[in-house]
């Protein structure tokens, strides 16, 4: 074992998993409460949900999400410059400056800008003292506006490119407290139409992309990440394929129907860890590419999504007609899956991948709340999505292909080993 092996060996047996007894009654900001009805047409047994106010209790001191359990090997004290308002970050990112610092009390409107920060680091103090970090936010969106510049394929707010990183902010989009329903903060229905093409229309008016990461050398950590109805952060583009470091993150409320992720890779292979995410439509997402997939690690999603978390688009859902290519390598390794159910009540999985995988899928060790008799029983549904089953493979018919589970625990009760699942104690 190296030694990088052997210290995350050493973090993780300091995380020892220690259960306890909740009789709190509590209601979250997403309004879940512990035990509810969750119904459909094919499962009306009740399920345990935790809300979201008690993971983020479970989380609270630990270094899952970053913030106060996080130490940062960065800071305000590495800062070059400290910036305040929109016209002095413009200024740094045109400047010489290495680090741009951005105190935690500081709120910066990024709105009728875009930016890009090459061989730059911008770093708050999220989880100092209890500081929430700097919040940097945008209230564009449409294809107009700096958010939605280029479309589909084109930029977000923010361009990182070269050995660049963001650290300890918090990052809002322009949909983070927009709901026809209180409990579901950034969710997004379909707008009313005469079709379907009408309706897209309409929705695509609302989309907004944070920031498009164009390197292998960025490093985003620390951060919260909430309120963007398309993509919080997207990785690559169809001709440039990147690896980097995505970490300790909050991501949440990015939930608009048909869209909403807080990481969405075009291509490329990003290595994502140590984060939780909450009330999404997909938590990760991929285009499909030959060479597009990542790496999630010790990951917990939370009791609310619209969709499945973890997905996989193929090619031919991308354009790419009958091409059924979902991707090349996806690796979920030790993550924590704790709904059931998606907000309307129906079965929802943790993973979905839509078509055949250029060399492989592995999901090993991993902790999944929909009950299964272990890893060789369950069956694949394929294209049935409304089943009770933790993950399907869509467009291959029946079995699966090149998809290898190993080591997975189904249910809701805790994992006998705690090798197995994300690294947080849960109120079982």
């Amino acid at each position: 074992m190296d030694e990088q092996s052997t210290n995350k060996a050493a973090r993780r047996n300091d995380w020892t998993r220690r259960t306890f007894m909740s009789t709190l009654g509590v209601t979250g900001i997403a309004g879940v409460s512990m035990n509810v009805q969750a119904s459909s047409d094919n499962d009306d047994s009740e399920t345990d949900y935790f809300t979201n106010e008690q993971m983020l209790d479970c989380l609270h001191g630990r270094e899952i999400a970053g913030g106060n359990g996080y130490e940062s090997d960065i800071g305000l004290n590495d800062a070059d410059t400290i910036v305040e308002d929109q016209d002095s970050l413009l200024d740094a990112l045109d400047s010489d400056a290495d680090v741009i610092g951005i105190d935690g009390d500081t709120e910066i409107d990024l709105s009728g800008e875009d930016y890009e920060l090459t061989d730059q680091t911008i770093v708050s103090d999220r989880g100092v003292d209890g500081s929430s970090g700097a919040l940097l936010y945008t209230t564009d969106h449409g294809e107009d506006s700096p958010a939605w510049d280029g479309g589909s394929t084109g930029r977000g707010v923010i361009t990182v490119d070269g050995d660049s990183r963001i650290s300890g902010i918090r990052y809002r989009g322009p949909y983070h407290d927009h709901y026809d329903n209180e409990e579901y903060p950034g969710y997004i229905p379909l707008d009313d139409g005469d079709s379907y093409a009408e309706r897209q229309e309409m929705r695509q008016e609302r989309y907004a992309r944070g920031m498009s990461i164009l390197s292998s050398d960025v490093e985003v950590d620390n951060c919260e990440i909430y309120g963007w109805p398309m993509q919080a952060i997207a990785i690559g583009t169809s001709s440039i394929v990147v690896s980097p470091h995505l970490h300790h993150l909050y991501g949440h409320d990015c939930m608009m129907v048909g869209a909403g992720y807080v990481i969405d890779v075009f291509n490329g292979h990003p290595t994502i860890e140590m984060s939780y995410f909450n009330a999404t439509c997909h938590s990760v997402s991929g285009f499909g590419h030959t060479e597009c997939g990542y790496t999630l690690e010790d990951c917990l999603f939370g009791p609310l999504t619209y969709s499945h978390a973890v997905d996989m688009h193929s090619l031919a859902e991308n354009g790419y007609e009958g091409d059924l290519t979902a991707g090349d390598r996806v690796e979920v390794r030790r993550c924590t899956f704790t709904f059931t159910h998606n907000i309307d009540g129906q079965n929802a999985q943790a993973i979905a991948f839509r078509g055949y995988p250029e060399d492989i899928y592995l999901t090993e060790d991993s902790w999944f709340f929909h009950d299964a008799d272990g890893d060789n029983s369950i069956e694949n549904v394929a294209n049935s999505s409304n089943e009770p089953v933790p993950y399907r493979q869509v467009n291959v018919g029946s079995g699966w292909h090149g998809w290898y589970v190993s080591g997975n625990h189904y249910g809701p009760e805790e994992p006998p080993e705690s090798e197995i699942g994300a690294p947080v104690n849960l109120p079982i």
